[in-house]
């Protein structure tokens, strides 16, 4: 799948957002295609190791590598998986108010199997704009 970026304004502190970004282990209780979420720990000051187990279809199987180290951006890049080829992103975040944060995500992955063309515009057109609501649902409802 070629690189896919969002941008949109979430009425959210960038300090909730950021809080619920992190908060990697809560995923599955705001995410349903997230059925775990595992930190296996700083490798170094500032990069985190997540595994996520995910169910579409089937279950599957992935870490990331979370780099941390910048106030502003979350970044992350693909370690192991029995699904992803790839999988690196961003999340970059400018406060716009007190209450309101410039979000600009971005989302390259690859996968171990072809992929229809209508899976991957449902992915970028459906999914990753819910993945984003859900986001902003969960930083609302966790307290600005």
């Amino acid at each position: 799948m070629p690189k896919v970026v969002l941008e949109r304004t979430m009425s959210v502190s960038m300090e909730a957002l950021k809080r619920v970004v992190l908060d990697f282990e809560k995923y599955p209780e705001f995410l349903p295609e997230v059925v775990g979420a595992k930190s296996i720990g700083a490798l170094q000051k500032g990069i985190q190791e997540v595994e996520f187990e995910i169910e579409v279809i089937k279950r599957f199987r992935y870490r990331l590598q979370f780099d941390l180290t910048k106030p502003n951006e979350v970044r992350w890049r693909l370690v192991e998986s029995n699904f992803f080829t790839a999988n690196e992103g961003a999340w970059l975040l400018t406060p716009s108010s007190k209450k309101k944060t410039e979000v600009k995500y971005e989302l390259e992955v690859g996968v171990k199997f072809l992929v229809p063309g209508f899976i991957s515009k449902k992915l970028t057109q459906v999914s990753l704009p819910k993945l984003l609501d859900s986001f902003e649902a969960r930083a609302e409802e966790m307290g600005n």
